[in-house]
């Protein structure tokens, strides 16, 4: 596991992880923390979509047109024998990362509300969307994209999260939970399958 996360940090800026690691959960936990303190879940909400968005947008900064048709990582890989699996390791550790995240902040966020069977679904939702539009995003490569397709996801997902939790469909929690764990998988599988073939290509220069 020490090995996976070297791998991953290999690609992240000082700047990234002090953005990604230490001010955005601390930012959004407290956005969460603060706004469900006097308006229950709807706080919760407001943190799970930002978090979405700033998923998004900050994989510019880590990944940035990994699937574009011109990618400029392959160069760095091809500097050490062991570039493909670093790459592998650091897709996947990103992933877990996300999740972690997700987990982390939103779990914050419910300790001020006391709501802890919202919990589960709000992270499977904020992590399914923000897996989704990173992978879109690194087709592109520009900041402005992974703007854009930042602030799709984080409605989606918000609109998801307002049809469970205001509508009949909260009789079907588990049900619900058991979906998006499953549509997180594939988005887990996907994103870095894609992604890997397309660094493949690159590295053997097919």
């Amino acid at each position: 596991m020490k090995k996976k996360i070297k791998s991953y940090l290999v690609f992240s800026s000082f700047s990234y992880k002090v953005c990604v690691f230490l001010l955005m959960p601390a930012v959004l936990a407290g956005i969460g923390a603060g706004i469900g303190s006097f308006f229950g879940e709807i706080g919760v909400m407001a943190s799970a979509m930002i978090l979405t968005m700033a998923e998004i947008v900050s994989d510019h900064w880590l990944f940035s047109g990994l699937m574009a048709k011109e990618s400029e990582r392959m160069d760095v890989l091809r500097t050490s024998c062991m570039g493909m699996k670093i790459m592998k390791n650091a897709l996947i550790l990103d992933l877990l990362r996300k999740l972690l995240t997700a987990f982390g902040i939103l779990a914050v966020c419910e300790m001020f509300t006391g709501h802890w069977d919202g919990l589960l679904p709000m992270v499977l939702v904020s992590y399914v969307f923000s897996v989704s539009g990173t992978f879109l995003a690194r087709y592109g490569g520009g900041f402005v994209v992974n703007v854009c397709i930042g602030q799709i996801a984080a409605w989606l997902g918000s609109g998801c999260l307002l049809c469970v939790f205001r509508t009949g469909l909260w009789r079907f929690r588990i049900g619900i939970e058991l979906l998006f764990l499953v549509l997180g998988m594939l988005a887990s599988v996907l994103a870095v399958n894609k992604a890997m073939e397309k660094v493949k290509g690159g590295y053997y220069d097919q």
